[in-house]
């Protein structure tokens, strides 16, 4: 996947956790909160051409391999 592509799919997963959060009435979304900021600094360290590959185990299994073509 190229990077600008891998960005766009960190801030789309990023962003739907963050919907989660806002449809929580009250309740804990620590789990969530930390899914987030991982994701933040996750989308940081693409950008940055710190981290070539990444995975996710949930919801379902995904590993991205970036190129920079």
């Amino acid at each position: 996947m190229q990077r600008a592509s891998a960005v766009s799919y960190l801030m789309d997963r990023r962003r739907r956790w963050l919907q989660k959060i806002e449809a929580t009435p009250s309740g804990d979304v620590e789990f969530e909160r930390q899914e987030v900021e991982l994701l933040s600094q996750l989308i940081l360290d693409v950008r940055a051409a710190r981290v070539n590959t990444f995975q996710f185990t949930r919801p379902q299994a995904v590993e991205i391999y970036i190129s920079d073509d």
